[in-house]
């Protein structure tokens, strides 16, 4: 029994020298960037391609015939061996999918997708100013007091991005990063999609007619840009969605709400778009179904913000605001 506590005391003190000595943000990879969107390196055994790191999407895809050096075939029915993204995940099933359309990328095309049911089981961090991602565990990662030392400005995202299900709101939450955002006085959730790609209108945020009309009962009219209007395919097949496109009136900003109740990104340049799902289009899902006021941020405000943490286990999205 003493040797036991001994030994016991003695790796307890190694083990907290370690976390207080060695903190960062995990292993460092490289990532790669469409227009606005983050990309990296994965492989399948011997065979690599470019995958989206999507938090806007709760399941992963393949597209095995946009792999830089051949092709990966299922060894069953959508299940893939050796399977390395940030890290060898041995065999996973993976939802096959066209992605020949994507357009915007240089030089590389996108083999596949990884979603939230891979971006929950780690803390990852984005870091456009120096083309990495970054994978920790949580441990020896920095503390909530440092990354605030350092410029980083969290934003919940209880109840709508976790590592465990049994914390999502509900049964239909999607796992999807969900944080609280403002149009002038008029709060929303919004949902962050780093693939969806807001290149050609930059600080995209789409709304639900929700949102719109909560706007309206606040005084708020938004302000209509038809030249930027656009039609956008649904799930299902000969149904389109007309989507309608606005800026701010003068003197209202836009902004993510932080944890402590201050903005982040307090702007007026924001090119916003009211989606109206048809009916016959209901069941594709998405905040256009949404009965209270909804949004999806474009990936280029994360894009502006050089370093953003994506932390499932204390459901938080940290910005780097410096």
């Amino acid at each position: 029994m003493k040797c036991y506590k001994i030994i016991l005391g003695f790796l307890f003190t190694i083990t907290v020298a370690c976390a207080q000595n060695n903190l960062d943000f995990g292993e460092k990879f490289p990532l790669k960037l469409g227009q606005t969107t983050p990309y990296t390196k994965v492989s399948i055994g011997n065979i690599e391609g470019y995958f989206l790191v999507d938090f806007g999407t709760t399941s992963s895809t393949i597209d095995t015939n946009n792999f830089i050096n051949g092709r990966p075939y299922a060894n069953t029915s959508h299940k893939y061996n050796n399977f390395n993204f940030l890290g060898n995940w041995g065999t996973v099933s993976l939802y096959h999918q066209n992605h020949s359309n994507i357009a915007g990328l240089s030089n590389f095309k996108q083999a596949g997708i990884i979603g939230t049911d891979f971006l929950t089981t780690n803390i990852y961090t984005l870091d456009y100013e120096n083309k990495a991602i970054y994978k920790s565990s949580g441990i020896n990662f920095y503390s909530n007091k440092s990354l605030i030392k350092q410029g980083f400005k969290a934003a919940s995202s209880v109840g709508y991005y976790s590592n465990d299900y049994k914390k999502l709101n509900n049964d239909c939450t999607a796992n999807i990063p969900t944080i609280p955002i403002k149009i002038g006085s008029i709060s929303a959730t919004a949902q962050i999609d780093s693939g969806y790609d807001d290149a050609k209108y930059r600080h995209s945020i789409n709304i639900n007619q929700a949102f719109f009309n909560a706007l309206i009962d606040g005084g708020i009219y938004l302000v209509e840009n038809p030249s930027a209007n656009i039609t956008l395919s649904t799930c299902v097949s000969f149904y389109s969605e007309a989507v309608k496109a606005y800026k701010l009136p003068k003197g209202v900003k836009f902004s993510i709400t932080s944890v402590d109740g201050s903005p982040i990104f307090l702007t007026n340049d924001v090119n916003i778009f009211l989606k109206q799902t048809p009916p016959e289009a209901q069941t594709c899902g998405g905040i256009g179904t949404w009965k209270i006021p909804a949004a999806q941020l474009g990936a280029s405000f994360l894009m502006d913000s050089k370093k953003v943490i994506f932390d499932p286990f204390q459901s938080k999205v940290w910005f780097y605001t410096k």
